[in-house]
């Protein structure tokens, strides 16, 4: 018999999963995540692709859900920084970006730093502040959800609605009590 210590290099998630229907991890859960991560070897990477920006309401990046002492090695952000224009950004903590320069490895990107695209992204943020998006996004996500919660009162089709700020979903069911799963009926709604 031997042991074997398992080492990964990282663990990435979507600080809260969008396509896997708008699950909201409890507060505390990626710190838990991330302790084993890290005494496996790895750095924790918070997806804001969707989520980020002020699309939750309440904060700007939705990891920040998890509470104030939660803070991952690398972030990872795209479409909503261009608002349209193709745009993506990384943000790493000190520590990850002096191991990596430190390492040997030469950082090398054709298009990174593009004057265009800076100024595209600094005018999102911009506009996002100057406007109260977030704010917004926590008003208008609130009202959204209460209309939705009259729709739920409605219609037994609908099972469960979830969501921060506009970060929103619906869950439709054929039983409330089973959680049956009403696939040709979302079919029909989302081809409608």
């Amino acid at each position: 018999m031997f042991s074997v210590h398992v080492q990964i290099a990282a663990f990435i998630a979507e600080s809260l999963q969008s396509c896997g229907g708008q699950v909201i991890p409890p507060a505390g859960y990626f710190q838990k995540v991330a302790r084993h991560v890290h005494h496996a070897g790895g750095l924790f990477i918070a997806d804001e692709v969707q989520v980020g920006f002020g699309r939750v309401g309440t904060h700007f990046w939705a990891f920040q859900l998890q509470g104030e002492d939660f803070v991952p090695d690398i972030v990872t952000m795209g479409k909503p920084i261009g608002n349209g224009h193709p745009m993506s950004c990384v943000v790493t903590t000190r520590e990850v970006a002096e191991a990596f320069s430190n390492s040997g490895m030469e950082y090398f990107n054709t298009f990174g730093g593009n004057p265009v695209s800076c100024a595209i992204g600094l005018s999102v943020l911009d506009v996002i502040k100057k406007e109260d998006l977030q704010g917004n996004a926590l008003r208008v996500g609130g009202y959204l959800t209460r209309l939705l919660e009259q729709q739920k009162e409605k219609h037994p089709l609908v099972g469960d609605i979830r969501g921060r700020g506009l970060f929103i979903g619906v869950e439709l069911v054929r039983d409330r009590v089973k959680l049956t799963p009403a696939t040709a009926e979302t079919q029909d709604i989302i081809y409608k």
